[in-house]
């Protein structure tokens, strides 16, 4: 999408910031982690907590999630809590309009969507989180000598639990059509999920990336395409919220 992660508001050499200073190096730093699990190597090193973070940004950075973040903020300025309010009114300096919704009817309209958009961005760097992708077993399945089928991917990619804390907790992200990434938190998922038929591990990725494709569904040809009908957008995908504005 065409300036999908613009500030608005600011000058044109500001505007892109995000995508140049951000985004762009988020994921080429991740093409070389990447290039390394295409040979089955899991990446050690700096490249760890990259491929990490690339992981992260995929979960928040589509059109869906950063139309979310700026409407969540916005929202939340237009309707501020009493906790903001009282902390606008701790902080509120004498030349300051009485209330925190008289300010933000004053200042430039545009503020709160460019906060969303950085709210997004921090998030994509959130500690915890990265340490939890980090502390995951990674590994790479390779199927194309085992089955004929192949993986698809969608505009919503990484599948994953709902939530990476869990014991049970494991994600993934197809890489090519025939190499899946996958993390898991604990032995025995892993052993369960890595000794399925790789049909099965095909089909169950596939379904689940259709179900969470919103705009774009992906594959080698026009096969699957009846089941992309049926099955896409009939899923949620992972979301993040920033807990307070």
């Amino acid at each position: 999408m065409d300036d999908l992660y613009a500030l608005p508001g600011v000058s044109d050499k500001t505007r892109h910031k995000i995508e140049s200073m951000f985004m762009a190096p988020v994921d080429n730093s991740a093409a070389l982690a990447r290039d390394l699990l295409l040979q089955g190597l899991i990446p050690t090193g700096e490249l760890r907590p990259v491929w990490a973070r690339f992981l992260l940004s995929l979960l928040m950075r589509s059109p869906e999630q950063i139309r979310t973040f700026k409407s969540k903020i916005v929202g939340d300025w237009q309707n501020p809590s009493v906790a903001l309010q009282a902390r606008y009114q701790a902080e509120r300096k004498p030349n300051w309009p009485a209330t925190f919704e008289q300010m933000m009817l004053t200042v430039e309209p545009e503020l709160a969507e460019r906060t969303g958009i950085l709210m997004a961005t921090h998030l994509m760097q959130n500690e915890k989180v990265l340490t939890l992708f980090m502390s995951a077993m990674w590994n790479v399945l390779d199927v194309s000598q085992h089955t004929d089928m192949r993986f698809m991917t969608s505009d919503h990619p990484v599948i994953m639990t709902n939530g990476l804390g869990r014991e049970d907790g494991h994600f993934a992200l197809a890489i090519s059509p025939t190499h899946l990434f996958a993390g898991f938190m604990n032995q025995e998922i892993m052993k369960a999920i890595k000794g399925l038929h790789p049909d099965v591990i095909v089909d169950d990725v596939n379904k689940l990336v259709i179900g969470q494709g919103r705009k774009y569904v992906y594959a080698l040809d026009k096969g699957p395409l009846e089941l992309v009908r049926a099955g896409m957008a009939t899923l949620d995908y992972m979301t993040f919220f920033p807990e307070e504005s």
